[in-house]
């Protein structure tokens, strides 16, 4: 009887801790192109597919609606990917969402959690990610008309966990790694996840098209060196003026082609050898694991992610 009551103390203990941390690292990513089928991820080591973007938009009665992602008319068949034991998730915003398109969702993100919460049951989706990059609604002194970033932000996901309760459905954000910088309009970022970081599943920062942050990879990303970074992997997990954020619950974010942004891409073998390697040497299996921007196989990069890169990173630690 001793024994069955300190199992069950066990499993509600595991049960009290973050899903992130029973389940990393993750190998998530993004789906945006119809060029590659979205069932060529079947047999992939992707953990995570995060379909991207819906948009959102206020209806005719007034109510908050969302603007399906256009590439994915007719919404697809997910059944595939499912029983391939992935998990799969909806992006909401994107960088083609501009401040004009937030300010009429103002004061309504009730709303909108309710939308994007009855768009991930309608579809049997597993979550949500929130991919925010207004930039000047998190400057210290906004413009006029700007909205309040960090606000928006933090209501959006206390509604959205309230919605679609852990550890069944998971939130996640990708942040760009200045928002995480103090000395970038006081990290808003940073305000985030103190008000909200128990109700995120984890932070994908985006280490790309952010000139000043994502280059050299071993510094910028990882945090070699005696003073990480700022915004580096290590800094945000170890040092002591950082946040403190869990490594279970933070990915590396990296193009995984050239073209696939305008700057910060490394090749699969440097994913390897420079970020890979020394963060889950580092870390183990608490290392949180990698986003990839985005999915495809027409190119040896996107085919190198979709295998060499994925066994490196899901090979148990020794």
């Amino acid at each position: 009887m001793k024994h069955r009551v300190v199992l069950i103390a066990l499993a509600l203990v595991l049960q009290t801790l973050a899903p992130s941390v029973l389940s990393s690292p993750r190998y998530v990513i993004y789906y945006n192109s119809v060029a590659t089928p979205l069932n060529a991820l079947v047999g992939t080591p992707y953990t995570h597919v995060i379909l991207s973007f819906v948009r959102p938009v206020i209806e005719a009665d007034g109510s908050v609606g969302l603007i399906h992602p256009p590439k994915l008319q007719p919404w697809p068949d997910l059944s595939e990917l499912k029983k391939d034991g992935k998990k799969v998730m909806i992006s909401f915003g994107g960088g083609l969402s501009g401040n004009a398109d937030y300010v009429p969702i103002i004061g309504h993100e009730a709303e909108l959690a309710t939308s994007l919460a009855s768009f991930v049951r309608k579809y049997q989706l597993d979550g949500v990610d929130i991919d925010f990059e207004v930039s000047e609604s998190f400057h210290t002194e906004r413009p006029a008309g700007v909205i309040d970033g960090r606000q928006f932000l933090i209501r959006l996901t206390e509604a959205l966990r309230q919605h679609l309760p852990a550890p069944r459905y998971l939130i996640s954000h990708a942040p760009q790694p200045p928002y995480l910088d103090k000395s970038w309009h006081g990290g808003p970022y940073l305000d985030v996840i103190a008000k909200v970081g128990q109700d995120i599943d984890w932070l994908a920062v985006q280490y790309y098209d952010n000139p000043g942050f994502d280059l050299p990879t071993d510094s910028h990303v990882v945090g070699a060196g005696k003073t990480p970074f700022v915004t580096s992997y290590i800094s945000l997990v170890e040092h002591p003026s950082g946040p403190n954020w869990p490594s279970t619950k933070l990915l590396v974010g990296k193009p995984v082609y050239k073209a696939d942004a305008a700057n910060g891409h490394i090749a699969p073998t440097d994913v390897i050898e420079h970020i890979i390697t020394p963060l889950k040497k580092r870390y183990g299996d608490a290392f949180g694991g990698l986003m990839g921007w985005q999915f495809s196989d027409l190119t040896a990069d996107h085919r190198a992610w979709n295998s060499e890169v994925g066994s490196a990173l899901l090979e148990p630690s020794q």
